[in-house]
Order: structure tokens, then sequence, then C-alpha cells
């Protein structure tokens, strides 16, 4: 969500709101979460740069950024170290802030905020697994030297890394399907292990997404590749003992595409589509409060999605 609250002092940094933004190609770059706009839903959106937008997180000035990578580790850098940019600027080249392999590649990032009451990060992976680490492991890192996050099998990545302390997630696959599973029931592993089953997969089946169950009053939004979305209640799914199926979220076909995103929102909140040359920020008001067999409603036009923050 894309919420605004005030700038603040913290001892002697000046404490922002802004929007951190990596690309594929492995840029990355700090706006202010007031670059942006609304707009209505079923639109084709704003152009952005010619690099494909695959991360978007809100975040403080003062908080730390989690960068893990293909090789199965993790940088941290202070979000005020990262250059500050536009919508239309390309960034700053993720290696170059930090001491990476050359032929390492980040996965996917995180903000950790200051004085989180969290105990935990889990990992989710392309094929399944996760794995639940208490986060003191890996908050002592240097900023630039990377430490062991996790043990990845042949041919697996990283989807998504989070931080919990006992709420439920939902995990969800590109084939339209969510597994809601309670954390408790998670072992706790070491850095450099490699989890346990979380979702059974079917064939050409993947992990897309994760999201965390903080407050029951919120819904999940489900977003397609082709821009299709809409709002289901988390009442409409039951926890399972982890390694199960999943149920139907969203039906997906070739009109709609695959499952590319969730998030858990409210109706004051505002979600980010971002498209391999559009992205598009929509009011989650906008978007209808459906049923598990509904098809969903056009969010943006004419993009493929790729994120959804």
């Amino acid at each position: 969500d894309l919420h605004s609250f005030p700038t603040r002092r913290s001892s002697d940094l000046l404490v922002e709101q802004c929007m951190v933004i990596m690309t594929e190609s492995g840029y990355i770059k700090r706006i202010p979460a007031t670059s942006f706009r609304a707009q209505k839903r079923n639109g084709v959106g704003v152009k952005t740069q010619d690099d494909i937008t695959l991360a978007t997180i809100r975040t403080n000035t003062v908080d730390k950024l989690l960068i893990f990578t293909n090789k199965g580790m993790l940088y941290r850098l202070l979000v005020n170290d990262i250059p500050v940019g536009t919508n239309s600027t390309k960034g700053t080249a993720i290696k170059a802030l930090v001491d990476m392999d050359a032929n390492e590649q980040v996965e996917t990032i995180y903000s950790v905020y200051r004085g989180t009451e969290a105990q935990f990060v889990l990992f989710v992976t392309k094929q399944g697994i996760i794995k639940k680490t208490p986060l003191s492991e890996y908050m002592g890192t240097k900023k630039k030297n990377g430490i062991a996050a996790l043990k990845l099998k042949d041919g697996d990545s990283l989807v998504a890394a989070t931080i919990i302390s006992d709420e439920n997630i939902l995990l969800a696959s590109s084939g339209g399907k969510l597994i809601r599973l309670d954390t408790k029931e998670i072992g706790i592993s070491s850095r450099i292990s490699m989890g346990v089953k979380g979702m059974n997969l079917g064939d050409n089946e993947e992990i897309v997404a994760v999201a965390a169950i903080r407050d029951p009053k919120d819904d999940i939004a489900l977003f397609t590749e082709n821009g299709y979305g809409k709002r289901l209640r988390p009442t409409e799914f039951t926890v399972q003992g982890r390694g199960g199926k999943g149920i139907i979220g969203f039906k997906v076909d070739n009109i709609r595409g695959p499952l590319v995103g969730i998030a858990m929102v409210n109706d004051e909140d505002l979600i980010l589509l971002s498209g391999t040359t559009n992205a598009i920020c929509i009011p989650c008001s906008s978007i209808p409060v459906s049923t598990r067999v509904a098809k969903g409603v056009i969010m943006i036009k004419d993009n493929k999605v790729v994120s959804v923050y």
C-alpha cells in the first residue's frame, strides 16, 4: 500500500517516506512516495523507463533494505544510501552499492522497518519451498558484505522474503491457486538450510507471491498477467497443512493469463501494478470484492503485468 505519513526526525537522520524501485537489469533508486498519483482502473497507466520494474517497496530513509540474490546470499543496505531518482531516471546499479560477485543477480528485496517487532524472515521459492529463520541472524551483517541467507535446489529460485511473527500466510501459484498456512506450524530453520515444502504444485505451475494476513479486515487482491484483478475475503481460504495443493482463488485462462501477484489491502490503500511498458497506481476501493469463481475486471490495458505492490 502507498499510504502517506508525516516526515519526522530520528537521531541525526531525516526520516522520509519513499519508494525503492528495482529493475530487471539490476538497477535501483529511491523516489518520493508523492511521485505516485492514483488513476482510475481500466486505463493504460503511465510510461515507465525502458527497463522492466521487478520490485517496488514503500519504506523510509532510516530503514534497512535486505537484498537477496540467486546464490542465496543476503546484502544489507541503508535506504538512505540509495541514490535519489525520478520516475524517468534509470537508477544506480545495485552492484555499485554492495560487494556482489560479477555473476550474481538480485532476485528480491525487502525493507525492514526500524523498531519492527517481527521475529522471523520467511522465504518462499518458485518450487514451493518455505523457510522460517530468526530475523536476528540476518541483521548483523556489514552493509556491503553479504552472508549466506538460504540454500536453493538446482533449478529453484527465490520468489519473495517477508518478515513475520506468528500470523497466517497465503502462498499463491501461477495457476491461480492459494494455500493458507499457519506460520506457527512451520519449524525454525538455520540460515544455510533449504527449508520445507509449503505447497504442492502442478505441472508448469510455480509460486508467484506470498502475503501475510496481519489484519483480518483486509482483503486479498489478486492480479493476472493480462491485467485482470479482483478482491477476495480471507475467509474464503481455511488453514491447511503445508504441502497441500491449495484451492482456486482466480480461474486463469488464455484471456486473463496466469496469476502474477497478490496483496493484502483495504479501501484506503493504493496498489501499484508495473507492466512491461507502463505502470498504474489505482485505489483499492475500485477493485471489486467478489468470489473465487469470479472472472475479475481489467485493471490496466495493453500491458503484461510484471509486479504488484
